[in-house]
């Protein structure tokens, strides 16, 4: 394959990276304009509601680090894997490179809001009821995704694998 055409290829992708981390970030201000910190949550679909948090770990609050150090930490950790991804994403080709760059979108999303704040934005409240399951956001939805389609990909027996981006 020749660089052109590489870059033709590469540019969906990089789209997918641009508007999802765009479409993040815009919400993440939104709701933290439009919504009381840790205050009431408000029904926005039958089960999700609007609940400002913010997460100073990684997944679920977990490998939460106080001080500067441990947040710098966590910054360069987060930066390393979502270089990663995106490298990964970038090699890939077809279907797999959009999967890669719906978790890249995300996992960029989530770096800026982090490095920008310290913590990540959280305003979607998923519940059942009065149970509730966990506090996400936009990049979280776009690496659930990515990380399905990707399991999905591999589920595909390969004589019917889907090789290119329509």
């Amino acid at each position: 394959m020749n660089r052109n055409s590489e870059r033709v290829q590469v540019g969906p992708a990089a789209l997918i990276v641009a508007i999802g981390a765009a479409l993040d970030l815009a919400t993440k201000a939104w709701a933290r304009a439009s919504l009381e910190p840790y205050g009431p949550a408000f029904d926005f679909l039958p089960f999700v509601s609007l609940h400002l948090t913010f997460n100073e770990g990684v997944s679920f609050g977990l490998f939460a680090f106080e001080g500067d150090t441990g947040q710098a930490a966590l910054v360069v950790v987060t930066g390393l894997l979502t270089l990663a991804m995106t490298v990964w994403a970038y090699r890939s080709q077809g279907w797999h490179r959009a999967a890669l760059s719906l978790v890249a979108a995300g996992a960029l999303a989530n770096l800026i809001d982090r490095s920008a704040r310290g913590s990540v934005t959280d305003f979607l409240n998923l519940h059942f009821g009065d149970w509730h399951f966990f506090v996400f956001n936009l990049a979280d939805i776009w690496i659930s995704l990515g990380a399905a389609f990707l399991l999905g990909l591999q589920i595909i027996p390969q004589k019917n694998k889907i090789t290119s981006i329509p």
